[in-house]
């Protein structure tokens, strides 16, 4: 009698212990299904959900980036607006875009000025993928000699003949100062075909052939390249642009815009040719767009109304467009 109680008391023990592991086992299963469903709900907000691609695979999945209010596609008001204030003046050439959307407007698209600084970001473009290509290194350092010096823009020909800077530095005084001591150091140390790479790349292939002219259309695809990280890799293309975040220079285009938002643009001017230039991108909450203006003046004063008139009409269209 005694055994036959040991082995229920056994077989007890050993249900027990069953019913428990079976419990554990439920709580991890419940646990885990808990995980499945949170883990996969799409977030907008996180990025492009795989959701979104398997059931419209036939749309552009960054749609889901954007909430449809942002999504502007009618720009015609802006357009109408643009032609009427500057069409009929061929000294003034305009190109927006709307980067969610592609919506753009082009005035005077065929007229071409020369680009002066703008041509700084293209060599800061092939400085990058030089580093990429494993040539360079960001730290790596320039000497800095007598015929490199030009008193124009920046500060750097202040400096002693044979000092050192890093191609950091150098690529960073171009963009943000549109220092051309800088930029003439970094030509100097790169070979032709490597800034024709960029050229080619972005659609231009000619224009090193030509008479050195630009319309602002045409010179947009730079700024979307790197937008688009279509060149260089990401953290490059991240860190030119954060660069151009930086310039001090604020009499154009940035002029209208609200100091907080955030605006990456290279300027240009040559007072010899009466030239000047501005473009950019517009970090509008949400609403990020493209913006180039480039002006022929003999009056500079005349020339900044210009940019400030062009740039506030296109943020107060872009930062209030609502859908009716």
């Amino acid at each position: 009698m005694k055994e036959e109680d040991k082995s229920k008391r056994g077989n007890m023990q050993s249900l027990k212990r069953w019913v428990t592991s079976l419990g554990i086992l439920c709580v991890m299963l419940a646990a885990t299904n808990i995980w499945v469903v949170t883990a996969y709900v799409p977030d907008k907000k996180d990025g492009i959900s795989e959701n979104a691609v398997q059931q419209y695979p036939l749309l552009n999945p960054a749609r889901e980036l954007y909430e449809k209010n942002d999504l502007i596609i009618n720009v015609q008001p802006l357009r109408d607006y643009l032609n009427k204030t500057y069409e009929a003046d061929s000294n003034v050439s305009i190109y927006f875009e709307y980067l969610p959307t592609g919506a753009s407007i082009a005035i005077s698209k065929d007229a071409e000025f020369w680009p002066a600084s703008l041509l700084k970001i293209p060599v800061a473009m092939a400085v990058a993928k030089k580093i990429e290509k494993g040539v360079w290194r960001w730290d790596n350092k320039l000497v800095l000699m007598a015929a490199d010096k030009d008193d124009t823009f920046g500060s750097l020909y202040k400096e002693p003949t044979g000092s050192i800077f890093t191609i950091e530095e150098l690529v960073k005084r171009s963009l943000a100062d549109s220092d051309n001591t800088a930029n003439v150091i970094l030509l100097r140390n790169l070979e032709v075909k490597e800034v024709t790479d960029v050229y080619d790349h972005i659609g231009l292939s000619d224009f090193l052939s030509s008479d050195g002219k630009i319309s602002a259309k045409r010179y947009s695809v730079i700024l979307r390249s790197l937008y688009n990280s279509s060149y260089l890799s990401e953290e490059n293309s991240q860190k030119l642009i954060s660069f151009l975040t930086h310039t001090p220079f604020t009499e154009y285009l940035a002029h209208a815009l609200p100091e907080q938002v955030v605006f990456a643009h290279k300027i240009g001017i040559d007072n010899i040719k009466n030239v000047y230039l501005d473009s950019g991108i517009v970090y509008t909450h949400n609403r990020p767009y493209l913006l180039t203006a480039m002006v022929q003046s003999e009056d500079e004063q005349m020339a900044q109304d210009i940019f400030q008139g062009i740039s506030e009409k296109v943020y107060t269209y872009v930062s209030n467009y609502r859908e009716e």
